[in-house]
């Protein structure tokens, strides 16, 4: 269910991420999720009351993935195919 991202691919979802999106179901789970459907990886920032900007750990098939920085919402990270998973690191950006 959970595959890799490289650099390119990660900055390419990144903008491409925000066009795809998810549905209702999974645009309220909290944390890194894939779409059914699209094979899509996304990381979803759930807050309330506040606006807080998260440091999100990507994890990657090949090379050591990277750290992004994720505000409130859902950011889509890559295909499947490339991401493995996504976690938050504790810190904020």
């Amino acid at each position: 269910m959970t595959k890799l991202v490289t650099g390119t691919v990660l900055a390419a979802g990144l903008v491409l991420g925000g066009a795809i999106v998810p549905s209702t179901a999974q645009a309220s789970a909290c944390g890194f999720y894939v779409a059914p459907r699209t094979g899509w990886a996304y990381y979803r920032h759930c807050i309330q009351g506040v606006y807080t900007r998260v440091r999100v750990k990507v994890e990657t098939r090949r090379g050591p993935g990277s750290y992004i920085c994720v505000k409130p919402g859902t950011v889509g990270l890559g295909p499947s195919s490339v991401v493995k998973f996504a976690y938050y690191t504790g810190k904020l950006c």
